[in-house]
């Protein structure tokens, strides 16, 4: 007893000098405000949920849909299950065994044997067995600590993957508004430039016009209408992504507002304080807490190099049954051996154990270090990660600005080509220029109205985009 005794003091005076690795994510160094902003704002357009940035009803409904039918979200919820099992097994370690064991069994003796051998035995017993395992040096809570972290890494996965998915379908609804769009300008333009061949046509039956001002429209025409099958194309192709990312198969789909009316263009987002970004962004909260994990799993390893403590005890009860002996006739007194039931009989044991590893080829000091090169490959694609997210941040600003700023440009760009349309049509119908000049006009414009409707799409794309790399999107 004194030894026990003594064995379990020095025991947790040597679990106290093991300390445990820090779990702090490294400083990352932060910039002071995002570039291409004027300074920190207060609210950052990442707080909006996503409901109330894209209020369109039926891309609502489409993102809804998504969230709970998309398959890649499907996987991303049975990985979080996967881990939440895994933290309740590790942390199971942790806590006392207890076990039942029932048994009868029953033996048939036969051929040639003694008479003190049964020739039938029934023996029935039962038992408790528990064990535990003394945490000295934490090796079980550090496990424990590895498991609770990496679930947690797995539901940052999963917002990943949320915030993601409400990106792609916003992305796609918005081409699928700008393809309408652009659909309707080219049907607009054909039916037009299809009244011009008919006018020509009978200009050119009264000799008014030569046969190349008809043959200039025709061209005209056909310009156009080619278009139309692949922007017909672009459209069911987007579609079609949308059924995907909704979990359904191909089928056409329903529109809401136009997208002029889709989400108000503010002249700067806010960005908010860049800190905030680390807490907000779920690709950082995962490598944060997968960073957690393999410092918790150096401490598993260093700790496996220390003895482990583990308390067993049983106890059970059992009786016997037995026939077919065959007794002397001086013990004839006692023939009623046959066919009584012996017993209770009770046991209980308690068994101590200590284990220490003597020599195990280099295994356990290799899982250290293992763990160790683990632990930096994670501390480096943690602060990898912290980049990557104010590198994207400030890509995107950069790229809402310059598209606002060229959505302007080309906004003129049109309002003069429309003008200039006029303007020709009026000088041929006045006979001052030819028809080469209107077929011109009418292409650039044409151009340009199609180009309006993509810088339109892109500017909001652009928005989509920064509210993705600000982190907002995977809150529901």
């Amino acid at each position: 007893m004194k030894l026990a005794v003594a064995t379990a003091l020095l025991l947790s005076i040597v679990a106290s000098c093991v300390p445990n690795t820090p779990s702090q994510p490294p400083g990352a160094q932060l910039p002071p405000a995002y570039r291409g902003t004027d300074g920190e704002t207060t609210v950052s357009l990442a707080t909006s949920p996503w409901r109330k940035l894209y209020d369109d009803p039926v891309l609502q409904t489409l993102i809804a849909k998504a969230l709970q039918k998309n398959y890649t979200v499907q996987q991303a919820y049975a990985a979080v299950l996967v881990a939440k099992a895994n933290l309740d097994l590790v942390a199971g370690n942790q806590q006392p065994q207890l076990g039942a064991t029932v048994q009868a069994p029953y033996e048939v003796n036969a051929g040639q044997i003694s008479r003190l051998t049964p020739t039938t035995e029934f023996g029935p017993n039962a038992s408790l067995s528990a064990s535990y395992q003394i945490d000295l040096f934490g090796k079980l809570a550090s496990a424990t600590s590895a498991a609770r972290a990496q679930l947690f890494a797995t539901q940052a996965a999963r917002n990943v993957v949320y915030a993601t998915l409400v990106s792609q379908v916003a992305s796609a609804y918005f081409q699928l508004l700008e393809l309408d769009s652009v659909k309707s300008i080219t049907e607009n333009t054909a039916a037009a430039r299809k009244e011009n061949v008919r006018l020509t046509q009978l200009r050119v039956d009264y000799g008014d016009v030569s046969i190349q001002d008809l043959l200039q429209a025709q061209q005209a025409l056909y310009e156009t209408t080619e278009q139309l099958p692949l922007v017909l194309q672009s459209i069911a192709q987007t579609e079609d992504a949308l059924s995907a990312l909704t979990g359904e198969y191909p089928h056409s789909i329903p529109r809401g507002l136009s997208l002029e009316k889709q989400i108000a263009m503010p002249e700067l987002p806010p960005a908010g304080v860049p800190s905030e970004l680390l807490a907000r962004r779920p690709d950082v909260v995962q490598a944060e807490y997968t960073l957690a994990a393999a410092d918790a799993n150096v401490d598993v390893a260093r700790k496996e190099l220390y003895p482990s403590l583990s308390l067993g005890a049983s106890a059970g009860v059992s009786g016997q049954i037995v026939n077919g002996i065959n007794l002397p006739a001086v013990l004839a007194p006692v023939a009623s051996i046959n066919n009584v039931f012996y017993g209770p009989q009770g046991l209980f044991a308690l068994v101590p154990q200590l284990t220490q590893a003597i020599f195990s080829g280099g295994r356990l000091q290799a899982n250290v270090r293992l763990s160790q090169a683990q632990q930096q490959e994670a501390v480096a694609s943690y602060l990898q990660t912290v980049l990557t997210a104010f590198t994207e941040v400030a890509d995107d600003i950069a790229a809402y600005d310059q598209q606002r700023a060229y959505r302007v440009q080309v906004g003129l760009y049109e309002a003069a080509s429309t003008k200039s349309l006029k303007v020709a049509n009026e000088r041929y119908e006045a006979g001052e220029t030819s028809y080469l000049e209107v077929l011109n006009a009418e292409t650039r414009s044409y151009q340009a109205d199609a180009s309006l409707q993509q810088a339109k799409l892109s500017e909001r794309l652009a928005l989509v985009q920064l509210y993705l790399a600000l982190g907002g999107g995977w809150q529901t």
